[in-house]
């Protein structure tokens, strides 16, 4: 079985560790009156058409420029969540956002190819604000459940982490812009939009498909705050 971390140039412990010092960079901040705040969202997402290729053993490629939907609640839900330390204008954080393609459009040999539990984003982001916007940047890792036919062999099998179906697929990089407004003390309704990028080889039987992702996603949901210290 090939192994879904061996793309050259890409090396997942670098990735990993470039993430993990973002987050740790953000932990050992100590600003001045520092503000917790928890966000979660649900959405929808848009994706771009962009090339897939599937690759089997012993088998020549079948490539398609793929139409991606989302489906956002069927028969999982697309979400998201983040948690951030504000100091002034200006704060690092955490979003686990739990994206989903399903291609609409799969070739002759290609009964079905989805990665709907999901396409699951690890993000350290920066953010801003500035006259009641908000504004940020992210990166980070990716870990995929992808499922699929191809040839008429399924694939949903768990050679992730731990053993399970997260797989280490890529890499994505994020921009995002929000607003919020407030309901109670200490709770905001928040919208926000999010452009997301990124790079996954993730298994299928016998080889893996490679393909990009590159969403507009569309969030709303509740964000709230602590008192600042």
């Amino acid at each position: 079985m090939v192994c879904p971390t061996t793309v050259p140039g890409f090396r997942p412990a670098a990735a990993s560790a470039f993430v993990g010092t973002l987050i740790l960079t953000a932990l050992a901040v100590a600003p001045v009156a520092a503000q917790w705040r928890l966000e979660t969202w649900l959405g929808d997402a848009w994706s771009l058409p962009t090339p897939v290729t599937f690759s089997q053993f012993n088998q020549p490629a079948i490539r398609v420029n793929g139409n991606w939907s989302t489906r956002p609640f069927d028969p999982t839900w697309y979400y998201s969540g983040r948690v951030a330390k504000w100091a002034g204008d200006a704060a690092w954080a955490f979003e686990y956002m739990h994206h989903k393609i399903y291609l609409d459009n799969p070739p002759p040999g290609v009964q079905f190819f989805r990665v709907t539990n999901g396409v699951n984003y690890l993000l350290a982001e920066r953010l801003w604000r500035k006259n009641g916007w908000e504004y940020g940047a992210g990166a980070g890792a990716i870990y995929a459940v992808p499922v699929s036919s191809v040839r008429g062999l399924v694939y949903n099998n768990a050679h992730g982490i731990f053993h399970s179906q997260y797989e280490l697929a890529g890499a994505v990089l994020q921009a995002n812009l929000g607003r919020r407004i407030r309901l109670l003390p200490f709770m905001y309704g928040s919208l926000s939009l999010k452009a997301t990028g990124g790079y996954m080889r993730v298994h299928i039987a016998n080889g893996h498909a490679i393909t990009t992702n590159v969403a507009l996603h569309l969030q709303y949901g509740l964000s709230l705050q602590g008192r600042p210290k």
